[in-house]
């Protein structure tokens, strides 16, 4: 059976080292393959002499040098590589699921945000120029959705999603362009963004909308 190797495995895995050695039954997945060619990892698979990703320094691959591990080795003796066996890859397999499952709110709660009391902040993280307001109302300390109001005044805000978001437009006319499309939305409709999605916020005058994200602590998921 194959083991899938995600981007949090390989990130852990490659802490220390750019050279990778996995057992020869390991897959990366499409994410880990993308962070390995971002980062210039090098990985082989087994007992591989060519790595699958990056480019060999020379040097015999990791798992041809090294004695084998005990189970509960992670690294090899030389810092210049890394090295694992099936049982410590395993338990750095279920520590990444427990991560991922955990919840982002360890205590939500139920409240009630007097719409009156909420007050526009600009969005730091607008280009210059743009005229763009949000404020979050609804954060990881309250629950594992987050939820807030972003305003535009004839502003644009090019953004890729890495969590998923609804909005819901309250007043004015909220515009998103997404795989070569434009959609204009008026009041009460909603628009659903998936995570990966690369879009195009904007108003050509004036909107407010209502967002929902998840999980709650989305922006730090940009960075």
């Amino acid at each position: 059976m194959k083991t899938c190797i995600s981007l949090n495995i390989l990130r852990e895995l490659s802490a220390s080292s750019k050279t990778v050695c996995l057992d020869e039954n390991s897959v990366l997945s499409p994410s880990a393959k993308d962070y390995a060619r971002e980062k210039g990892l090098v990985i082989y698979l087994g007992g591989m002499k060519d790595p699958i990703i990056g480019v060999s320094t020379g040097e015999p691959p990791c798992q041809a040098e090294k004695p084998a591990l005990s189970s509960t080795d992670t690294k090899s003796a030389d810092d210049n590589n890394v090295s694992i066996d099936g049982n410590a890859l395993k338990a750095i397999i279920t520590k990444a699921i427990l991560e991922h499952n955990k919840p982002i709110c360890e205590n939500p709660r139920a409240m009630k945000i007097e719409g009156e009391t909420v007050v526009m902040e600009p969005f730091t993280e607008a280009p210059a120029g743009q005229k763009i307001g949000m404020t979050d109302v609804i954060t990881e300390r309250e629950g594992n959705l987050g939820a807030g109001f972003m305003t535009f005044e004839k502003s644009e805000l090019p953004w890729t999603l890495t969590y998923d978001e609804v909005d819901y437009v309250v007043e004015g006319e909220f515009t998103i362009k997404t795989g070569g499309k434009l959609y204009t939305m008026k009041p009460g409709d909603v628009f659903h963004i998936p995570k990966g999605t690369s879009v195009v916020f904007g108003s050509p005058s004036f909107c407010k909308v209502f967002y929902v994200v998840y999980p709650a602590n989305w922006l730090s998921q940009n960075k």
